[in-house]
């Protein structure tokens, strides 16, 4: 070593030649060397690798591209093998100053023959495309025109290129975009929506930037100072309106009162002062768009939701109506309870689960209700053996991957997940529409178990694939939370007199103490502390206190132990401290850093239980999936035997599927600790021992915590659950009417209506 220097902070154009590492966690380290503005090397004995922070990635790296960055240098100098003194620099880019740079004239060739990820079109093809288009080259790949680059390159050589050009977020609208604090993927969205017209769409109407999931406030800073939009212009009121509505969808609600739409419109422009006469105005103008739709009571939807709902109640119409069933359900039922009775004792379905499976032969859509133990899981059982008489081919559906699993061991019937079923059904159609695949003759079945689960969204998407005489059967527990996306389909189903339905009542499982405590707090009532007993424990906590609290009692008894909260925030508290407890002197999982050139913890021990945070169907596992670490490797390893995959891998999980899968690094930004979850993500499953940690002070006058996140969280035990909290705020919580009840659904209107016709 020579030596090494720190200099001032300095900029540099650095062609790509390696990204090193990409997260979402950390950013991204490339190495690279430094060039010229055309695309010239600047010295063939200096490399330069670059750190970017997370919110300096304005696009992915990629090699070939061309970065403008910004940071402290730091040299370090040594004579290689060969005698020669080379130079390492590394630059940390901090904040946002960080950005890919769009090639400018005759340096487009060097751009184009010098990146990796053109294959085939070299410097001869390169200058080609110079001499034929000169600067009109850039037009032609913001544009996307195959068709005229294929003069010169071919048509598959032309589709690279401008796969390539809009990857490194080189187009104009996508450059203009991110000078103005837009993410790349909503650059990448509007281009590949409106394509060579996005610039003009969005200077005739910088807010439809709102359908592509950015935010009012840059949407709306961005129009009024790029695109000289007025306050009171009617494009942006007109916006402000549908943001109102918008943002009520994303909580839930698929409708707005008018009032409250009034209320709404005023706290978006924050204290603006327009006329009522102009705000009405405003709410009509978005009526005739059709963008917004009101109802017969004055409540706005938006047009998607509206649609969704009506499409909902119409699937749900045709298929209610007696028909005989083709078996004989009595019999079905007499050889299913003689089985059950091998492994229990005098087995019978009680009265009501008997007329829970009569009531799902006698129709093509039928509802199931009934709290934790009261004997669904049973129920399910008897169905499915009555469908497969009828010569139903059945799926057994669930949402989250963990209830799939549970209903498919109580079952022994193969189960799999609302998304799974969906993209399966999709494939199908679509081969279906090329004559690739035959009609099945026999009827199809849906079973969708904590169907309480299932939003709007999903339930359509559902509908929209399935044929008209598919049989759907949903079962579930309506005094649960309500699902996480839009709209309520399965709660609204009870209440109506017409709907086939059968509520089950008497408890089953687990003793009666956990289901009479469940009961009690489902009915808005906090039990007296006489009533609690060893099945069913209250602990009196304060705010600051629980968190030491829930972690303590979890490590008593953390075999099939959960402790469940009502916030991310109070999870990662508790998560932290158990891994201190149980896994912090035990193998740590680590990840090389070639920038620092040190080994650095990723936040996990062999040992630790785990949630998956987001979906990946490819792997099998999904938002809401638990595991354990049960290896680390040494080192980073290629497995043999995963030839699908040639990312070397840290270690193994074994997932609640009974699954071992290899551990990459790409998976990282999904995985938590798992000691600790929100209610949300605990519902489908149950422990033998639940810990639920409910806020105390700051849970007054909130509705964050009510009696259907409690009774969620106590009915996921199934021998013992301790809720930790002050008293009186959780008797204030279960008071409280539960979420369900507070959404604004418009579904059972339409149902009504769909009723009367």
């Amino acid at each position: 070593m020579v030596g090494m220097q720190v200099a001032p902070a300095q900029t540099a154009l650095v062609r790509v030649l390696e990204v090193r590492r990409q997260n979402h966690r950390d950013g991204a380290i490339f190495r690279g060397e430094r060039i010229s503005a055309k695309g010239e090397i600047l010295d063939t004995h200096s490399r330069l690798t670059v750190r970017l922070q997370r919110m300096s990635v304005c696009v992915p790296v990629k090699e070939g591209q061309w970065w403008q960055v910004t940071g402290r240098v730091t040299t370090d100098s040594y004579i290689n093998d060969r005698g020669f003194q080379m130079v390492e620099e590394q630059m940390d880019v901090t904040g946002t100053d960080a950005s890919v740079i769009k090639p400018s004239g005759f340096s487009i060739v060097n751009y184009i023959a010098k990146n990796s990820r053109m294959k085939g079109i070299g410097p001869q093809a390169a200058r080609k495309l110079w001499e034929r288009f000169e600067n009109g080259l850039f037009d032609v790949l913001d544009q996307s025109d195959t068709e005229a680059l294929a003069l010169v390159l071919g048509i598959e050589r032309a589709t690279l290129l401008v796969e390539v050009w809009h990857q490194d977020g080189l187009s104009e609208t996508l450059q203009w975009l991110s000078k103005h604090g837009m993410e790349s993927r909503i650059g990448h969205r509007v281009l590949g929506y409106f394509g060579k017209d996005a610039a003009a769409k969005l200077t005739e109407n910088p807010y439809r930037l709102l359908s592509f999931a950015a935010g009012w406030k840059q949407v709306d800073e961005f129009a009024k100072a790029e695109m000289g939009v007025a306050l009171d212009d009617e494009r942006r009121l007109v916006a402000a309106n549908e943001e109102v509505v918008f943002k009520a969808l994303s909580l839930g609600d698929t409708y707005v009162p008018h009032a409250n739409l009034v209320s709404g419109l005023r706290a978006v422009l924050k204290g603006e002062k327009h006329t009522a006469t102009l705000i009405d105005k405003v709410i009509a103008q978005s009526a005739q768009t059709g963008r917004l739709l009101f109802d017969s009571q004055d409540n706005v939807y938006s047009l998607g939701a509206c649609l969704l709902e009506k499409a909902v109640a119409q699937g749900i119409r045709k298929r209610v109506g007696l028909k005989k069933p083709s078996c004989n359900v009595d019999a079905v039922i007499a050889a299913y309870e003689d089985r059950e009775s091998t492994t229990r004792s005098r087995f019978e379905l009680n009265q009501e689960q008997r007329a829970a499976v009569h009531l799902v032969a006698q129709h093509d859509f039928a509802v199931v209700t009934g709290g934790a133990g009261c004997g669904k899981t049973t129920v399910i059982k008897c169905v499915i053996e009555v469908l497969e008489e009828e010569g139903y081919d059945i799926s057994l559906l669930a949402l989250a991957g963990k209830a799939a699993k549970r209903i498919r061991d109580a079952t022994d019937h193969e189960a799999r997940t609302l998304a799974s079923f969906i993209k399966a059904m999709q494939k199908e159609k679509e081969e279906k529409e090329k004559g690739q695949v035959a009609s099945s003759q026999k009827r199809k079945a849906l079973v969708i178990d904590e169907a309480s689960m299932v939003d709007l969204l999903t339930f359509a998407a559902i509908l929209d694939l399935i044929d008209d005489d598919t049989k759907i059967i949903k079962v579930g527990d309506q005094h649960q939370l309500n699902p996480v996306g839009p709209g309520l389909v399965f709660h609204c189903l009870p209440e109506l007199d017409w709907i086939p339905h059968v509520e089950l009542k008497v408890p089953k499982r687990f003793g009666n103490e956990i289901a009479e405590i469940a009961n009690m707090i489902k009915d808005g009532i906090f039990p007296a502390t006489d009533r609690f007993n060893g099945s069913v424990i209250f602990t009196e906590a304060s705010e600051a206190s629980l968190s030491d609290l829930g972690s303590s009692l979890y490590l008593q008894q953390p075999n099939d132990t959960i402790i469940l909260c009502t916030t991310r925030k109070l999870a990662a508290s508790i998560n932290a401290q158990v891994q201190q407890a149980l896994t912090a002197r035990g193998r740590a999982l680590r990840l090389y850093d070639p920038f620092s050139e040190q080994w650095q913890w990723c936040g996990f021990h062999l040992g630790d239980q785990i949630i998956c945070t987001r979906n990946h169907w490819e792997l099998g596992i999904q938002n809401g999936s638990l595991g354990t670490l049960v290896e680390i490797f040494d080192h980073p390893t290629l497995l043999d035997s995963d030839e699908d995959n040639d990312a070397p891998a840290l270690g193994w999980i074994e997932w609640d599927d009974g699954e071992k899968r290899p551990l990459r690094e790409d998976l990282l930004d999904s995985l938590e600790l798992g000691y600790a979850l929100t209610v949300h993500k605990s519902q489908g499953s149950q422990w033998r021992r639940v810990i639920v940690c409910l806020p105390t002070a700051s849970g007054k006058g909130s509705t964050l915590v009510d009696r259907s996140m409690v009774y969620t969280a106590v009915t996921r035990a199934k021998s013992q659950v301790v809720l930790c909290g002050n008293h009186d705020d959780l008797v204030a919580a279960i008071e409280r009417k539960k979420a369900a009840d507070r959404r604004k659904v418009g579904l059972p209107n339409w149902l009504a209506q769909s009723a009367l016709n």
